[in-house]
């Protein structure tokens, strides 16, 4: 009976497990831009008055979309420009590519987030705690992921930043 070896020795470099700077960017770019058109705007505008309250969750749903793939766009390309200094270009779209699968799931909970924060106006029609309540909460957490993601746009535009102007 013979044994086989398990290990086997390489120069290659391993693969990362984490989505990095980039990633994140991509993640949080796309939530946020979603939740901003599609939550916060539907929802200062039917307040007031600017918008007609019909329709109001399939427009919120719709502009976030519009937002969410704005935002991804854009963060993808940033980010890539923004890589860590340690990272290589084949590295960072791999965190890019990442964080892209990874926007989908985050982009669903942002979806109903917004759908939440659009639907401000039918939470106070009705005058219940809990739908107002409920509106809260989501325009909190809704701020939450927008001042995450703004951080980590400070340190890819840091990144960049050194990039460009590197003496």
């Amino acid at each position: 009976m013979s044994t086989m070896s398990t290990h086997v020795e390489s120069d290659r470099t391993p693969v990362g497990r984490g989505i990095g700077l980039p990633g994140r960017l991509v993640v949080g770019g796309a939530v946020s831009t979603g939740l901003l058109l599609g939550g916060y705007v539907v929802a200062a505008m039917t307040l007031a008055g600017r918008m007609n309250g019909n329709a109001l969750i399939l427009t919120s749903l719709g502009l976030f979309i519009v937002g969410a793939v704005v935002g991804l766009v854009l963060s993808a390309v940033v980010g890539l420009v923004g890589h860590d200094a340690e990272d290589s270009w084949r590295e960072a779209f791999r965190q890019v590519g990442m964080g892209a699968l990874y926007a989908v799931p985050a982009c669903l909970v942002g979806a109903v987030l917004a759908g939440w924060i659009g639907m401000a106006v039918m939470a106070l029609y009705v005058a219940r705690v809990a739908p107002v309540a409920l509106t809260v909460v989501a325009a909190l957490a809704g701020f939450v992921v927008m001042a995450a993601t703004f951080e980590v746009t400070c340190d890819v535009a840091r990144n960049v930043f050194r990039r460009i102007f590197r003496r």
